[in-house]
């Protein structure tokens, strides 16, 4: 039996190279040789030649897109996919783009659509006007009484007029304040990548009863009124005796 010498070697070379990493059979990679003889020596040439490993049957993911008011819009079918990688050439080739519904003017939650054999996958565009950033925030002391509740709204811990694009980025921690204990305590606004800190005092209203001294008042000047009478009783009775002696 005649052994092929230069196919083995082929063959062993291919199985390093894939070893090795360098070469990826299950990704269709074919092995050209040229054998050239040279001083009794053979030389082998590898030509990779590297197959698409798109798979046809993979379809479109659609990815969800945020602009600001009057960005244009792309028509590049592939800034929409997003998973470009897994679609083939062709795929893509067929892929028809519609976002005749988007209006860039008004913000707002829009579809877009893309068609792939007769088949409309649809994805979202939002047009949203950007946030506005506040660089500083100053916070307030709040004061709560005993057993109730702290304030729900943000522009109630907050000194600046909040926007309510931004809102959403904003955290308040609570998480520290006992509303059932006397107290003051620390709270925290997380806006940013910042922290800022403000305390929230819990007090207990304590109702002083002032005693009604209507009566007592009333008592006082009756008390007066009837020692002003005994007063004027007694002068009389001192005129009288006085003149009963002169009549003697």
């Amino acid at each position: 039996m005649k052994i092929n010498k230069d196919k083995i070697g082929i063959n062993v070379l291919m199985a390093s190279l894939a070893v090795s990493g360098l070469l990826s059979i299950t990704t269709g990679a074919t092995l050209n040789k040229k054998v050239i003889n040279k001083k009794g020596k053979n030389k082998v040439y590898v030509k990779v030649i590297q197959r698409s490993t798109a798979n046809k049957n993979v379809v479109p993911v659609l990815k969800e897109i945020t602009i600001e008011p009057n960005m244009p819009l792309s028509v590049d079918v592939k800034d929409y996919i997003e998973n470009i990688d897994e679609l083939s050439k062709t795929t893509l080739k067929k892929c028809k783009l519609d976002t005749s519904l988007i209006n860039v003017a008004e913000p707002g939650t829009y579809t877009y659509q893309i068609t792939y054999k007769e088949k409309k996958y649809n994805g979202i565009v939002n047009v949203k006007e950007k946030t506005p950033v506040i660089n500083n925030i100053t916070l307030k002391n709040i004061r709560v009484e005993l057993g109730g509740s702290l304030p729900k709204n943000i522009n109630d811990y907050i000194t600046e007029e909040i926007p309510e694009e931004a809102k959403s980025e904003i955290t308040i921690d609570l998480s520290g304040v006992n509303t059932k204990v006397v107290g003051t305590y620390q709270y925290s606004v997380a806006y940013q990548n910042k922290i800022y800190t403000g305390t929230v005092e819990i007090y207990e209203n304590k109702q002083t009863f002032i005693e009604n001294t209507d009566n007592k008042s009333q008592t006082t000047v009756t008390q007066n009124t009837q020692t002003e009478n005994t007063d004027t009783n007694n002068t009389q009775t001192e005129q009288n005796n006085a003149v009963q002696e002169q009549a003697q």
